[in-house]
């Protein structure tokens, strides 16, 4: 298997932690009642994007595997679908 695409689809998940973690911050934050929570959702949306990118560096990998190999590699099944977080 291509070395690289097998490492851009394992640090996917360590994309969606760090996600995961900014998320749970931002709710802390708004719900402590910071002043500017404009700021934090357009933080939240940065976030929410490179988790995206993340996502679509999988999908190129996983493409680029079958390309090689003929195989299609499946995501595990604890892998939550792209819609993760409720937006996008």
């Amino acid at each position: 298997l291509p070395i690289f695409a097998c490492l851009v689809i394992e640090h996917d998940n360590i994309v969606d932690d760090l996600f995961d973690k900014v998320k749970r911050e931002l709710i802390k934050s708004i719900a402590e009642g910071q002043d500017d929570a404009e700021a934090l959702m357009d933080l939240f949306m940065i976030a929410k994007y490179f988790e995206r990118i993340g996502d679509h560096a999988e999908n190129i990998a996983e493409w680029v595997i079958y390309s090689i190999t003929g195989e299609h590699r499946k995501r595990p099944e604890n892998k939550e679908s792209s819609t993760k977080g409720g937006i996008g």
